[in-house]
This record gives C-alpha cells, structure tokens and sequence, in this order.
C-alpha cells in the first residue's frame, strides 16, 4: 500500500468514525455528509475484508440508531395527533372555536 493510499484508507475510517459519533448525537445531516464524503472516498480506494467489516459493522450501528430514531419520532407524532383529536373534541363539546392563536374561546 503506497502513501497515499495509507491516507485514503485513515480518512475513511476516520469519516467513518464521525458518522458513528454524529448518529449517536442524532446529528442526521451531519451523518449525510459524512457519508457523501466516504462515498467519494470509497470510490479511490478498495478495502480489506477487515477494513470493510469495521465499515459494515459501523453502518450497522448507525441504520440502528435510525431505526431507534424513526420509531420515537413516529410515536411523538402519534401522540401530537391524539392530544390534537382531544382538543378539537374538548372545543367541540364546549361550544367553543379557535382563533387563529389556538386558544380556545366560549361563547357566551
């Protein structure tokens, strides 16, 4: 391996390594560049089985934290959608509408 390529490969696992710090931050488009920045990196360079399983292995992490991610926002949006159906109902059963500041008036 030539100079070089020594430092392609240590900017790889280095771009690597802050993916996996910017992921577990939920730093997202943080991670999206590093991996734009790999890829490109990637495409100069192959990597050895072990190289290429620590990279995999760091992925994998990563598409779990993801994961983790998208389920909570998924739940945080469920909930937002119920407290919202509350509300109007609560409005609703009150004789009362709302403004555009979403508090809610009574008619009287």
């Amino acid at each position: 391996m030539d100079q070089g390529s020594d430092e392609h490969l240590d900017t790889i696992m280095a771009v690597t390594d802050a993916a996996g710090i910017a992921a577990a931050r939920g730093e997202w488009n943080r991670v999206e560049h590093y991996y734009q920045l790999r890829e490109g990196l990637l495409s100069q360079e192959s990597l050895s089985p072990e190289h290429r399983a620590y990279v995999l292995s760091v992925d994998r992490t990563i598409a779990e934290q993801i994961s983790v991610a998208q389920a909570g926002l998924t739940s945080q949006l469920d909930e937002a959608a119920k407290t919202r159906q509350r509300l109007q109902g609560l409005r609703q059963w009150n004789g009362a509408w709302s403004s555009d500041s979403g508090t809610i008036e009574r008619l009287v």
